[in-house]
């Protein structure tokens, strides 16, 4: 019985799943080692060959000075000669002597954190008959990475270290996981040649990190820092150029290491493309190919996200997720493409029997962040180290922004705000209605008077400008702040967690959040009164151009603004109408906003009882919102109809009614009852109000953005290009930032068969 025991307890037979690697194999990567070394070492003996000619060189100098007198004039051109070999020389000793290679911000785990992690790694070294990784990092880039331990140094001990990042684990399956570990754990697996391998690997790495490092003096030598000379900056430009002069012989050498060294990396990728296959299939692999293929576009469009939130103090919580979702948005398009790639992929698993035997045990479907313990958090605290150690940021600073709480879309590039941004020099914000305001005149006015106004409101915004949009500023971060108070209560309602660190507030109860929200609301109603005295200008510039459009002569006014005077009517009449009804669609927002950042977590959904009683708290306000817009714009037309018949207003927002008040007592009611009431109560309400909001938000914009232009180029036409200065000129990007309209898009999970 012993026996058997023990006999039991042995490891399994080891499979084959290395591509068999010959001779050839280990002398190629044993000559390109050798050619590396040899290219380092002839770099060593360039610098010391031109030391030696330089100390001769040298040395005839100062015995000519010493023969012919030290202060002889003729010894001064050998003097800037010796002067500028010996910097050039020290300059080339730059490359050899590297700044230390910066550690990314990473997570360090082991096998009691990451259990499932470990498992696989240990299995597939088994298999591989390779030494299990020294350590094993979690960090945000996009590739997984087999690293000799501490560098060069590393390959004498023979320990390596595993880097994998949590954006790859985050967009691919559990099986496609044991692929990539596989392929990359490939390449210490081959024995004596695993030294070679990772030296190759080290040196190019090492050539090119050293060939092109950069001081910040010389980051942007094209550019000139503030306060900086014409000559500074011509002294700087030399000198950067002389240290690349310096060098040149360097990044020869490096693009030559990487010319004989492409063989030996493309042979060593190919194997580890094969072992790979050899473990989860061909059909998978060229998946996870693909996978990983749009990470590098997701990437950038991650960077551009944290850029933008760097300037408005909200930074992505989590970065991995990010990527998953920019990867899932782009993968929607190619899906069709491979719709049959799952039967495929199902039918090439079992490609080799012994190897089937235990990868079976890593789903196809399930998700790969399935395998990491709490894969949320971790993931979210790399990202915390990474803006922290990477970018140098104070979190204390920004707030991190979930992802279900702050559904945001870039409008910077949207025509309509760049109209209206440039027109008002960024001190009209696009939620805040400038109409009704001032008194409007009740008879003509002259165009004296009407320029008169004009030039007052120009020179008054260089005065007051930078004032009024700091508090434009402020205000939109109380409107902003508002939101997400809204948004977290109406969660903490339905019984998800919110994190007090997050809002400032003693506890994460509805009650408190919605305290929290009155006061910034507070802070919203104190700053109207100051604000509306700066906008009562604006707007009376604003209708004093259109007044000069209205009432001038069309023999005075060009051909464009001809076409825009026929139609001035309509669009007034349109932006009227909705400016009644602004203060409203606000409060609509908002709601909206909490709304959307529910339906988000319904997918969670843990207590059906909860989540309608929060969807109560939001719901029935909206729709008493929208009759109360709708009320205020009763009776207004839409001109832009055709000629068959005429339409209202809010027959163009709402073209159905409103749906009524459903039962929602919570009395009587079983789960799958409540859950369903929930349903259809979120399902009426976003097939109601997202078209309106969506509507009556573009249309705003529209008109505005359309009666702002003709603005502007009536103000060019009769008095010429409008200047307001620099200060005033100059639009931070938060100050236009609002949610986007619209539910949140298919789970970043939805690709993992793909």
């Amino acid at each position: 019985m012993a026996a058997t025991a023990t006999t039991s307890a042995k490891a399994p037979q080891p499979a084959r799943i290395v591509p068999w690697r010959g001779p050839l194999h280990f002398l190629l990567l044993g000559s390109t080692t050798a050619l590396l070394l040899t290219l380092l070492l002839g770099y060593l003996l360039l610098v010391a060959g031109v030391l030696t000619g330089l100390c001769l060189y040298f040395y005839q100098t100062t015995g000519h000075m010493a023969a012919k007198g030290l202060l002889h004039w003729g010894a001064l051109p050998s003097l800037l000669k010796a002067a500028f070999l010996g910097t050039t020389w020290l300059l080339m000793l730059r490359p050899l002597r590297p700044s230390t290679k910066r550690a990314q911000a990473a997570v360090h785990v082991t096998a009691a954190t990451q259990p499932q992690l470990f498992e696989i790694i240990h299995t597939l070294c088994h298999h591989l008959r390779a030494q299990p990784p020294t350590e094993v990092w979690l960090d945000t880039t996009t590739t997984a990475r087999s690293t000799m331990y501490r560098g060069l140094t590393g390959i004498l001990t023979g320990n390596n270290q595993l880097h994998l990042g949590l954006p790859v684990v985050s967009v691919i399956t559990a099986r496609e996981l044991g692929g990539l570990l596989a392929a990359e754990l490939s390449h210490n697996a081959g024995g004596a040649s695993t030294v070679f391998v990772h030296a190759v690997r080290e040196i190019n790495a090492w050539f090119f990190r050293a060939a092109l490092e950069r001081g910040e003096w010389e980051v942007h030598p094209q550019e000139s820092p503030r306060r900086e000379t014409a000559w500074s900056r011509l002294r700087r430009q030399i000198v950067c150029g002389w240290t690349w002069a310096a060098k040149i012989p360097f990044l020869l050498l490096a693009l030559t290491s990487r010319v004989l060294s492409q063989p030996a990396l493309r042979l060593c990728q190919h194997h580890a493309e094969r072992t790979g296959e050899n473990v989860i299939g061909a059909q998978a692999q060229q998946r996870m190919r693909r996978k990983l293929a749009l990470l590098a576009s997701a990437k950038e469009a991650a960077e551009q996200e944290v850029r933008r939130g760097m300037a408005q103090c909200r930074l992505p919580e989590n970065l991995a997720l990010l990527m998953a979702r920019h990867v899932a948005a782009t993968a929607v398009e190619k899906a069709a493409h491979h719709a049959d790639a799952g039967a495929e992929g199902e039918a090439a698993q079992t490609k080799e029997a012994s190897v089937a035997a235990w990868v079976a045990a890593l789903s196809p479907a399930q998700p790969a962040a399935a395998k990491l313990r709490q894969f949320v958090d971790l993931s979210r605290q790399v990202t915390y180290f990474y803006y922290q150690h990477e970018l140098g940021l104070n979190l204390h600073e920004h707030r991190m922004v979930a992802d279900e709480e702050v559904i945001h879309q870039n409008r910077r590039e949207e025509e309509a705000l760049l109209v209206i941004r440039r027109y008002f020099g960024g001190l009209a914000h696009p939620e805040r209605a400038l109409c009704g305001l001032g008194g409007a005149a009740a008879t003509t006015v002259s165009r004296a008077e009407l320029q008169r106004i004009i030039r007052e409101a120009r020179e008054g915004i260089i005065v007051w400008g930078p004032q009024h949009k700091a508090a434009l500023h402020e205000w939109n971060q109380a409107w902003q702040r508002r939101r997400d108070l809204e948004a977290a209560a109406t969660l903490s309602a339905a019984g998800f967690s919110v994190s007090r660190m997050q809002f400032g507030t003693e506890d994460t109860t509805p009650a408190a959040l919605r305290a929290e929200s009155a006061r910034q609301r507070l802070v919203m109603e104190h700053m109207e009164g100051p604000m509306q005295e700066r906008e009562r200008i604006l707007e009376g510039r604003f209708s004093a151009a259109l007044g000069l459009l209205w009432w001038s002569q069309p023999d005075e006014l060009s051909e464009w603004l001809r076409k825009r005077r026929c139609e001035l009517a309509s669009w007034v009449t349109v932006y009227e109408a909705l400016c009644s009804a602004l203060p409203s669609f606000r409060e609509l927002l908002t709601s909206f906003f909490a709304f959307q950042t529910l339906g988000a977590k319904f997918a969670n959904l843990d207590d059906p009882s909860a989540f309608l009683t929060a969807l109560q708290s939001v719901v029935p306000k909206m729709l008493n919102l929208m009759r109360q817009i709708i009320s205020t714009m009763d009776g207004a037309p839409y001109p832009f109809t055709d000629a068959r018949g005429s339409k209202s207003l809010n027959e163009h927002l709402l073209p159905s009614a409103l749906p009524e008040a459903a039962d929602t007592s919570l009395l009587s009611r079983d789960v799958s009852s409540m859950r369903a009431t929930a349903l259809k109560m979120a399902s009426q309400a976003s097939e109601c109000v997202a078209p309106f909001v969506d509507t009556f938000l573009a249309l705003y914009h529209r008109s505005f953005a359309w009666l702002a232009e003709s603005a502007e180029r009536t103000e060019t036409h009769f008095m010429g290009a409008l200047g307001l200065g620099a200060a005033t000129e100059i639009l931070l990007p938060e100050e236009f930032v609002t949610q986007r309209l619209g539910m949140r898009p298919k789970a970043p999970d939805s690709i993992a068969t793909w």
